[in-house]
């Protein structure tokens, strides 16, 4: 018979290429593992709402952190960096983020990845490095993988919304415009409508700059809709104050204009116990100052008009303000006043602060799209000498798993070569043997024929006859004694050669088993049995069970030939096939449309028939054992 030690060859040879691909899809991915202790999973868990606390949560944590591992380290310094930012303390340095970014870029998660980059466009936005921050928010951009379960939407449109932010510094408003409405977007898919809306209500500011002013009121009566519905009431009050904006510049709006100044008035928790607004506020009495102007209650405009100013104010700032008392003296006819306000909003219209604003602005888009499109090359370059890596270690597996099977093929077919000669020189003995057993007997029939025709001659004619015929039986019983001893000799000669032929035909079928089986396992018919078994609900038709039984019996013919003698019913044939091939007794009873003890009563009945024993048990090892099933036996599935 075919060798233990072939088998388990065979077998050590399927691990180590199963343990060799794990090991290149681990060195093309790389590993990560988790690396957050109980303490940073709970700071993790209220440091979008509480990050103030969270700091302070972290700061108690300082003293441990030097005995903890790389991973542990990483993931603190992630979080304070991240809760720093939502505290909107300023960055000065990007050097801690650039680390985050370098390790988690290689072992961490999606978020984790995507977390890093968007800290370090924070770096690089605080620090006034618009390009490096465009692309590091564009590096949190590709890290994203949307389809992952636990995907960290919020802070994808916190990525999008910081990148539109410095979109509208550079006065890139059509690339602001289109990210705003992707922060917006993940907003709602993070379950944070607010920061949804908001986004959309910045996007009516920029088309005002675009001069879209009919988009803008559109977009605006929509916000204001949307955050009365969610039930936010202040900032649709805030959100309003740019509605009026667009009111106050035509006269035929005024009264639309006088309505909301009226509710924002009476219900925003903006102004003090003086009724009066914060600094930074201060923009609205603007618009206040352009109503009593279009009413022509100039006293009233040129008192809101004063009350823009604040100390330190920038020339951009002072420009509504100088702008509107310029307009209130023109219209009063003041020349003197007119000649010093003329001069304070030009100031603060210098044009060479406009060119030179414009200036940079051109700098920092050239700058941006440099990065873009060097970024965009590194990453193409990146993926095509992944996927080379990739096709090159597919293509050595390929190269190994051929070569082994050709090997096993050839050895196979050497196998089978030599059985089948050694199967023809025993078969030739054996009927050699059994000519000599024929022929002795006739010997021995013509012997003992002739020795008693001789006693009948003697009888006759010969005096001396009982001496004689002793002497004849003692012969005869002598010529019987060598008939007996040769036969027996012969017979168990015989029995032994019967013995290796039967070795012999199971060896041959158990290489030619090592060749095909693996072929029924993999067959469609085989898997397609193996997914309905888990999937209770699941029916076979007819033509599947035919075509199971057709696939098996091309595999196993020797097994498949006893089944149709002794056991020639489809019901036993087909629990004979799933029981070879592990499946349990309850999955059995639902393919099959009957009860869990009829399927065992039937395994009973095929092991007393095939194997002689009683037990439903056994079946499976016997089948095994019997007729080298030996395909199952190497799916590893349990007897």
């Amino acid at each position: 018979m075919l060798s233990h030690g072939l088998l388990l060859s065979l077998q050590a040879m399927k691990r180590m290429i199963g343990f060799l691909t794990v090991g290149v899809f681990l060195l093309l991915t790389g590993c990560s593992g988790d690396g957050y202790t109980p303490a940073l999973r709970a700071i993790d868990s209220v440091i979008n709402e509480k990050p103030d606390s969270a700091l302070c949560m972290l700061d108690s944590l300082s003293t441990e952190v030097a005995a903890w591992s790389k991973s542990q380290r990483m993931r603190y310094s992630l979080l304070t960096l991240k809760a720093q930012n939502k505290a909107d303390v300023t960055f000065t340095s990007d050097s801690v983020a650039k680390v985050l970014v370098d390790f988690f870029d290689s072992r961490g998660t999606t978020n984790e990845r995507m977390q890093a980059y968007y800290l370090l466009g924070r770096a690089y936005s605080d620090m006034g490095e618009a390009p490096r921050a465009i692309s590091s928010y564009q590096g949190a951009i590709d890290a994203a993988d949307t389809t992952t379960a636990d995907f960290d939407f919020y802070t994808l449109s916190c990525v999008y919304s910081q990148m539109a932010t410095v979109f509208y510094r550079q006065l890139l408003l059509t690339n602001e415009i289109e990210a705003r409405k992707k922060a917006s977007y993940y907003a709602f898919r993070a379950n944070k409508p607010m920061w949804g809306i908001y986004n959309i209500d910045m996007i009516a500011g920029t088309y005002i700059l675009m001069n879209k002013k009919d988009s803008a009121e559109i977009i605006l009566k929509s916000v204001l809709e949307q955050y009365r519905k969610y039930g936010f009431t202040q900032q649709a009050l805030r959100s309003s104050r740019t509605l009026i904006h667009l009111y106050t510049d035509s006269p035929q709006r005024l009264t639309e204009a006088k309505v909301l100044m009226d509710q924002f008035e009476a219900e925003s928790e903006l102004f003090d116990e003086q009724h009066e607004l914060p600094p930074t506020q201060q923009k609205y009495y603007e618009y206040k100052g352009k109503y009593y102007e279009g009413i022509n209650k100039l006293d009233s405009a040129e008192f809101y008009y004063r009350k823009i100013y604040r100390p330190q104010m920038s020339y951009t700032s002072q420009d509504p303000m100088y702008r509107g008392l310029l307009s209130v003296f023109s219209k009063r006819h003041q020349a003197d006043s007119i000649a010093k306000y003329a001069r304070l909003y030009c100031m603060a219209n210098d044009s060479s602060i406009a060119l030179k604003d414009q200036n940079i602005v051109a700098q920092m888009t050239a700058s941006y799209n440099y990065n873009r499109l060097q970024k965009e090359a590194h990453d193409t370059e990146v993926k095509a000498y992944r996927i080379m890596i990739g096709l090159i270690i597919t293509g050595l597996l390929l190269c190994i798993l051929s070569i082994t099977g050709i090997l096993l093929w050839k050895s196979s077919r050497r196998k089978i070569e030599r059985l089948k000669a050694e199967f023809a020189d025993a078969t030739d003995k054996y009927e050699d043997n059994i000519r000599e057993l024929r022929l002795l007997e006739r010997t021995h029939k013509a012997v003992i024929s002739s020795i008693q025709h001789e006693l009948e001659e003697v009888q006759d004619k010969s005096s001396n006859f009982r001496e004689k015929y002793t002497k004849a039986q003692q012969t005869i019983s002598q010529i019987n004694q060598d008939y007996e001893s040769e036969k027996s000799r012969l017979l168990s000669e015989n029995d032994v050669l019967r013995k290796r032929i039967n070795e012999l035909q199971q060896e041959e079928i158990i290489s030619k088993h090592l060749i095909t089986s693996a072929s029924f396992t993999d067959k469609v018919i085989v898997k397609r049995i193996r997914e309905v078994s888990n999937k209770p609900l699941a029916s076979i038709t007819e033509g599947e069970w035919n075509e199971l039984v057709l696939a098996f019996s091309n595999c196993y013919p020797t097994l498949y030939r006893d089944l149709s003698v002794y056991c020639n019913t489809p019901q036993n044939i087909r629990v004979c096939i799933l029981t070879a091939l592990g499946i349990g007794g309850d999955e059995q009873a639902n393919m099959l449309k009957t009860t869990k003890q009829r399927i065992s009563n039937i395994k009973s009945t095929l092991n007393k028939t095939l194997f002689n024993e009683a037990s439903s048990r056994t079946l499976r090892r016997n089948l095994v054992a019997q007729y080298n099933v030996y395909g199952f036996e190497r799916d590893g599935l349990p007897e």
